[in-house]
């Protein structure tokens, strides 16, 4: 979300994530057929003339919190740097994306669970959004394929099969994370998704 100095707009601004955050942990416990604006004004502990203030129905303030992370998510998958001297190897900067990205949805239990409803949901139009989030990150993940192809860092390869694949391995290891009570350091399972997929798994 765009930053401001005005303390009026800071505090709506404030407002809109407390509800966003509210509606967040709603639906990762509820579902979003399950959640209710009700559950969300309880939980934000706001009136409900003030969830109307920001957001018109339920579907709204949902399409609001994967647009949020949709937006986050671009600003860690980006287009790896060669020309620039000082940025450092390609291989390190890959290996930060995908870092960062994990650590970004781990550490958001309740959107990464509100994510992997994705396919169990009985609501048609969040399963809809929701797939539409997933084209949108298999999008990003196929451009930054073509991105390492052309910079020699990948090998040749089918594009958007490949985001496919890879797609799939991310949303599996983030179930795996926010399942298991003592999962392994982000650090740790970075390393073995990336030389799972640059290298497979043959010996040799």
């Amino acid at each position: 979300m765009a930053t401001t100095t005005d303390p009026g707009e800071r505090a709506k601004l404030e407002r809109r994530r407390q509800i966003m955050n509210a509606a967040k942990h709603v639906f990762a416990e509820a579902g979003y057929h399950g959640a209710s604006i009700h559950a969300i004004i309880e939980k934000a502990q706001i009136a409900r003339g003030t969830f109307y203030l920001y957001f018109e129905s339920k579907a709204a303030v949902f399409d609001s919190i994967l647009d949020q992370a949709m937006t986050d998510l671009r600003a860690r998958i980006h287009r790896i740097e060669v020309d620039d001297a000082s940025a450092p190897a390609p291989q390190v900067q890959l290996r930060d994306q995908v870092m960062g990205t994990l650590e970004y949805i781990v550490r958001d239990r309740p959107l990464a669970t509100l994510l992997l409803s994705a396919g169990h949901t009985p609501d048609a139009e969040a399963a809809e959004r929701l797939d539409q989030f997933f084209a949108e990150v298999r999008d990003l993940l196929r451009r930054a394929m073509e991105s390492g192809m052309e910079i020699g860092l990948l090998r040749k390869v089918e594009p958007e099969l490949a985001a496919s694949a890879m797609l799939g391995l991310i949303r599996g290891v983030i179930e795996q994370l926010i399942r298991d009570p003592n999962p392994p350091a982000v650090d740790v399972v970075v390393s073995e998704m990336l030389m799972f997929a640059l290298r497979g798994v043959l010996a040799g």
